[in-house]
């Protein structure tokens, strides 16, 4: 019986230079292209020819690299655990639970990741005993080895992130430099919105189609806003109940709420000027849909998932009212 290890076959290239072989790749599916083939053969060839030991060196090679990325995954995971046992009763403030809550998907979806890399691996390491052809099995390695090394990146800025976390959890000045952050912001996207409001006043008259669809955009956005709004404040009061009990310097967050009451009103306003903008034409059109999206966002409540609402967005711009 022939051996399924690519060493027979149109696709035999087990002992071919590496240019013969990538030829041969390439003339078995034409749809390959010859640079990238030679490429990822220069990972088998040995002096010059594609070999067994070069197969097997590429499969001990990708069980390092995956073994790095499981490494950094579970340290990712131990710091995790840490940051929750620092947390203590902490964990369950909104705020301090909802940012426990993303990193613990995020370790579980890198886990779960590793986990399947392994087994892909596993699978690829039986070479000689795979129907696949030699080119696939090198091909598959390449994959797992390049996943592995962006999941042990992504695992190191994990434990960047938790690290950061832990800093915030346990500083009351990076807690509110952080919410100053989130204001400023705040008031940026507020001024981004503030100028689109008014070129939909000043577009020409002859562009009314134009003008209905930004005043619709720009009649979503504030309602984003607004509940970007809510969520600073939710923010806001976390972090005072997070506060020091012996730390009565407070400035820094009744500045912070008083913004907040200032960004609110100039939400208020932003809304009141579409709604004198509007024409029924356009309020036939997109009022529904406005409608729609801000019984939407009225069912999330803070701490708020803004990739969720940046979907919800997407979908409403595009006019998807189901």
């Amino acid at each position: 019986m022939a051996q399924k290890d690519g060493t027979t076959g149109s696709e035999r290239i087990i002992g071919l230079s590496k240019s013969d072989a990538a030829d041969r790749v390439v003339d078995a599916d034409e749809s390959r292209d010859p640079d990238t083939v030679r490429a990822v053969l220069s990972h088998v060839t040995e002096d010059g020819a594609v070999t067994a030991d070069g197969v097997d060196s590429a499969v001990t090679d990708t069980s390092m690299i995956l073994s790095t990325a499981e490494t950094r995954v579970e340290l990712a995971s131990i710091d995790l655990d840490d940051a929750r046992e620092a947390a203590g009763d902490d964990a369950a403030v909104g705020a301090v639970r909802s940012r426990l809550d993303v990193f613990e998907a995020t370790v579980t979806n890198a886990s779960e990741r590793v986990a399947s890399l392994g087994e892909e691996l596993q699978g690829l390491s039986d070479w000689r005993d795979d129907p696949r052809s030699v080119y696939d099995i090198v091909l598959g390695l390449r994959e797992v080895a390049s996943e592995s090394q962006a999941l042990t990146a992504h695992a190191d800025d994990i434990q960047l992130d938790i690290e950061e976390f832990e800093r915030w959890l346990s500083n009351h000045d990076v807690r509110v430099r952080g919410l100053d952050g989130d204001v400023a912001a705040l008031e940026r996207s507020l001024d981004g919105l503030a100028d689109r409001v008014e070129a939909v006043a000043d577009a020409a008259e002859d562009a009314d189609g134009d003008r209905a669809t930004e005043w619709c955009n720009a009649a979503l956005r504030v309602r984003v806003s607004a509940l970007l709004v809510e969520d600073v404040r939710a923010e806001l009061a976390d972090l005072r109940e997070l506060a020091p009990e012996s730390d009565a310097e407070t400035d820094g967050l009744d500045d912070a709420a008083a913004d907040l009451d200032d960004l609110d009103a100039r939400v208020q306003r932003l809304r009141e000027r579409l709604d004198e903008l509007a024409r029924p034409p356009w309020t036939d059109e997109y009022g529904a849909r406005i409608e729609s999206f801000e019984e939407t966002l009225a069912a999330f409540e803070p701490p708020v998932s803004w990739g969720a609402v940046q979907a919800e967005l997407d979908d409403a711009r595009a006019g998807d009212d189901g």
